[in-house]
């Protein structure tokens, strides 16, 4: 129990013990600790059927209340739910966190992501959920060159209810030096502008640069932090800092109080501090001419993953640079820690300073609303020819005769009943998901390069698994002769759209069939007619039901799929 205790309470944990065998972690639940230091493995049974080596029976565990097991295994101490199939979950970041001494509002905006590739470490989800943990009201990354992260920050952000912010660390080129800078994005026009940026740096420039008046360029809706080493480029180039910050709206000095292993660095560092503090703060009014933020460069969650960074360089380069244990995801009682080891309490107001680089990470942060638009296409509409009009009337119409001309032309009349099952399912899932034109698109360009006699290849990845492209001359590989996945290639989790058993089929019904096979459903406040055997997926009493066209109920609410939605009814509601 004692070296458990020592885990919680390093961790920051709040629990309380129960027993010599029980804890209970507020906010969280009664943990038993499983005792195995007279166990050979944490496992017994056989090769089929492992389960965990606890003595105590997890039944009675359960009926006490006491749902998880604590266990150490190597260095660290992992718990797992008796409720659930056993999984080793690390015990860190649940419950509740013990509350900070320094109290001060913060945001964290130094994170370096996985997406920095063999840099930066930990799962998005868990940066953010140790920032809710903390009761931080935002996070914010800044991955260098690399904007990869962003969406699925701002979708684990959603998830726990916290704010994200976009941040990208990048290095402007200016009169032959080289001074690294942050860009935060605070609204729509400066994602788009820090996207400008990116292409700039990774695509236009051959040294992944930027030059002063591409960054200028692109500055509005951004705010701009200079890097901590930056002091001394800064106190040689005054003129340009009002010309930042009058583009930028506003200017930033980064404060990293980050110890590193070899004294070399930490001097650097300081000697950079020192520069700025001496020359653009004035410590007897408190003002600077450019504000200074507290931002640590974090590239692993907690200290004791500082092993991470030094692997992932050592594969990057085989060494690793500037290593540090403090560059983590820290409390603010951790950073004010740091804090009052630079800054002398009888030369600086100490607590003041630390409460204004910490506000201004609330100031950033509050003053980011940029974020991507979920839930929408955003792939080019196909543009028809004006002959393509006269013949086919509509995209969807081009695309399904297209894939008949295909079949015909390619599929032997004997085979077709095989096929034709196999392109409906794949017709479904990609008029469901809003891909028509991506085929159309597709179709246009590679018959558009073979009638210039430019060469094109039989098919590429996943693509190869599906007969829509086979069938449009897309590829050359028929996916049915030899059995190929479509799945590889589309599915609709992919697109955000959740599979459904049973669907509402109205498409292949739209005709009006003679004598009293006929239904007429209102839809919109538009009469439609339907063939009497028309299936409809409806919701009844509160409960979801499928009938035919003939057995609907005034009352009925029509259940329509995303295909329905996207095209059908779109058709025949004009």
């Amino acid at each position: 129990m004692e070296e458990l205790i020592k885990w919680l309470d390093a961790n920051k944990i709040s629990f309380k013990v129960i027993d010599c065998e029980v804890i209970e972690i507020e906010g969280f639940g009664k943990m038993f600790m499983a005792d195995l230091s007279a166990v050979q493995s944490i496992f017994r049974g056989t090769k089929e059927n492992l389960v965990f080596n606890l003595m105590e029976n997890p039944d009675i565990l359960k009926e006490e209340g006491i749902n998880y097991v604590a266990f150490p295994f190597g260095r660290n101490w992992y718990y797992y739910d008796l409720r659930e199939e056993f999984r080793f979950n690390i015990l860190k970041h649940i419950g509740k966190r013990k509350p900070c001494v320094a109290d001060v509002p913060f945001v964290n905006l130094g994170v370096h992501t996985p997406y920095e590739l063999l840099n930066g470490s930990g799962d998005l989800s868990l940066w953010v959920k140790k920032a809710k943990l903390m009761g931080h009201t935002a996070i914010g990354i800044c991955d260098r060159n690399t904007m990869a992260a962003t969406l699925n920050l701002q979708k684990e952000c959603a998830k726990e209810g916290i704010k994200h912010v976009f941040g990208y660390s990048f290095e402007l080129e200016h009169n032959g030096e080289k001074v690294e800078m942050k860009i935060y994005c605070q609204t729509q026009k400066g994602l788009r502008n820090l996207l400008r940026i990116q292409k700039t740096i990774m695509v236009d420039s051959t040294s992944n640069t930027i030059t002063l008046p591409d960054l200028l360029k692109y500055a509005e809706g951004n705010v701009l932090v200079l890097n901590t080493l930056s002091a001394s480029w800064m106190s040689r180039n005054r003129k340009v800092l009002p010309l930042l910050e009058e583009h930028f709206g506003h200017l930033y000095y980064q404060v990293d109080l980050s110890e590193f292993k070899a004294e070399r660095i930490d001097v650097k560092y300081l000697d950079a501090l020192q520069l700025f503090f001496g020359i653009f703060y004035k410590n007897k009014t408190a003002t600077s001419t450019i504000s200074p933020v507290l931002i640590c460069d974090n590239y692993y969650l907690d200290k004791d993953d500082a092993r991470n960074k030094i692997i992932l360089n050592k594969i990057a380069s085989g060494a690793a640079h500037e290593q540090s244990e403090e560059q983590y995801f820290k409390d603010t009682d951790e950073h004010y820690a740091d804090f009052v080891r630079i800054f002398s309490e009888e030369s600086w107001d100490v607590k003041a300073l630390f409460k204004e680089m910490c506000a201004h990470t609330v100031e950033i942060a509050e003053g980011a609303t940029a974020g991507f638009e979920l839930g929408k296409m955003y792939m080019p509409e196909y543009i028809m020819l004006e002959e393509e009009k006269r013949k086919y009337e509509s995209r969807r119409k081009m695309f399904r005769s297209l894939l008949e001309e295909g079949l015909m032309a390619k599929i032997p009349l004997c085979d077709h009943d095989v096929y034709r099952k196999r392109l409906q399912e794949e017709v479904y899932i990609i008029e469901s998901t809003n891909n028509v034109d991506y085929f159309l698109i597709q179709w246009d360009m590679v018959s558009e390069a073979r009638r210039r006699g430019i060469v094109s290849g039989i098919g590429r990845g996943s693509a190869g698994g599906s007969l829509v492209s086979f069938l449009l001359g897309i590829t050359s590989i028929d996916p049915v002769k030899y059995e190929l996945l479509f799945s590889r290639f589309l599915v609709p989790e992919r697109c955000g759209l959740e599979w459904v058993d049973e669907i509402t089929v109205i498409g292949e019904h739209i005709t009006v069939p003679k004598g009293n096979d006929i239904v007429r459903v209102s839809i919109d406040e538009n009469v439609q007619v339907f063939f009497r055997d028309a299936e409809f997926r409806i919701l009844r009493s509160g409960k979801e039901i499928t009938v035919y066209a003939d057995e609907l109920k005034p009352g009925d609410e029509l259940l329509f799929d995303n295909r329905d939605l996207l095209w059908t009814l779109k058709e025949i509601l004009g």
